[in-house]
Parts: C-alpha cells; structure tokens; sequence
C-alpha cells in the first residue's frame, strides 16, 4: 500500500532541497565511517586476541568500546541506504519532474535516467545494501600474521573473501579497492557529480545559485579513537566539507 499518494505534492522547491539534504546525509554518515574505522574497537574486530584483550579491559573501558562499535555500525548501515535511497529513488523522481514541468527534454530526462541505470558504481552500491539486509557487517576485517590490523575492506561480490588473511594486504589490489573509507568516498563522489549536475539544472531554472555548497558536521570523537586530533579537542570535532565530494 503506497500511503504517500495521500501526502501533498511536493513543490519543485521542495523536491530540490530533499536531494540537497539526501547528498548531505550521505557525506554524514560516510565522515562518522571514517572516524570510527580508525578505533581501538574496530582494529580488533575479527582478530584472534580480541576476548583476551577485552577480558583485561574494565568492565567502563569494555562499554566503551562496544559503543565505538555500535556508533560505526550505525552509521555504516546509514550510509549504504542513503546511498541506494538518493540513486534510485530521490534522483530519479526529481528527474522525472524535471520533465514534467518542462525544465528538461525528454531526450535529455532519458538520457540522465539511462545514465544512472548504466552506472556500475550504483550497481555496486544497490548490491551491499541489499547484502546488509542478510549480513549487519558487511565488512570483512583483515589482520596479517602477528595479528596487526590491515584494512577494513568490502566482500568482493563475485567469490569469497580471501580465506586466508595471512596473505593479504592493503598493496593487494583487490583490497586496496574495496577499502571501506576508498569504496564510500567514491561512491560519496559519484552521487555528489550526480547532485551537482541537478544543482546547475536547478540553478539555471532560477537565474541564481538556489543551494549552497559547502557543507560541515559536528562529530563525537570515539573513546578509542587512534587518529590525531585538533589541538584542545576533547569531546567533539568539526568536519568542513566543501563542493559535492565525500570526506
């Protein structure tokens, strides 16, 4: 049952600022990602010492490390449906008004439409989300021999995971481009080239710059954070983002 065919239309107006604030939920998400990878808590997820290292922690420091994993986990989660939710559904609706209110041709509507269908970097994008419906994680961890941690890094879609993670690491191509922070950044990219384009059909509508470009967050600094931080940063830091890249 399709319960938003009684909502109100939303005016073009409208329309424009949800794939603004779609493309800045992603970049959200996808920054949370990337400071919480880089955790105490993250680094030993799948490794071989992780109940022996946490059975010498206190029972303070164990919550606290089960809250980095819990907040990269969230986010993570987020991520991937905004993702998918801002390729296939926001885009291609606004698109489709575009058309409608005669803003575009149809030539140049099928020829947007066709470009996100043919898109492997959608594709791609399309295929974990559904994954993180069978699979939380969706992450495999890779630590080396003594145990160190490598990278977090994407399944490969097409065969198993390495099954030996002795053997693996970041030089390894296939790793290196299914990275976590390197998969979400180009896939944070891709879309904000797609929002960009839609900004300047927007814009041109108008006679003026309608959205603004630049972009930052409020982030919470994990407990067990191994990154460095600005100086006096205790609790929180500010990330600036600006033009329709990702973090």
């Amino acid at each position: 049952m399709d319960r938003t065919s009684s909502f109100p239309k939303q005016d073009f107006e409208g329309m424009a600022a949800e794939i603004w604030q779609g493309l800045n939920i992603c970049l959200y998400h996808a920054a949370y990602v990337r400071i919480y990878a880089n955790t105490t808590a993250m680094h030993l997820a799948g490794s071989k010492p992780r109940q022996t290292v946490i059975q010498q922690m206190s029972q303070a420091d164990r919550d606290c490390l089960q809250e980095d994993v819990d907040v990269f986990r969230a986010h993570f989660a987020g991520v991937l449906w905004q993702l998918h939710h801002l390729a296939d559904e926001l885009l291609r609706v606004t698109y489709r008004r575009c058309k409608e209110e005669d803003i575009v041709t149809k030539q140049r509507y099928d020829d947007l439409v066709r470009a996100l269908d043919d898109d492997p970097l959608l594709q791609e994008i399309r295929a974990y989300r559904n994954l993180s419906h069978q699979l939380a994680g969706v992450i495999v961890t890779y630590h080396d021999q003594s145990d160190a941690f490598i990278a977090h890094a994407f399944p490969p879609l097409d065969e198993h995971p390495e099954r030996s993670q002795a053997e693996v690491s970041l030089d390894n191509p296939g790793i290196k481009e299914r990275e976590v922070n390197t998969k979400l950044q180009a896939y944070c990219n891709r879309l904000g080239g797609y929002c960009e384009g839609l900004f300047k059909i927007i814009d041109t509508k108008y006679g003026k710059t309608m959205l603004p470009r630049s972009r930052g967050f409020v982030l919470t600094i994990p407990h067990s954070y191994q990154g460095q931080l600005p100086e006096g940063a205790r609790e929180a830091i500010y990330v600036r983002i600006d033009g329709s890249t990702a973090p």
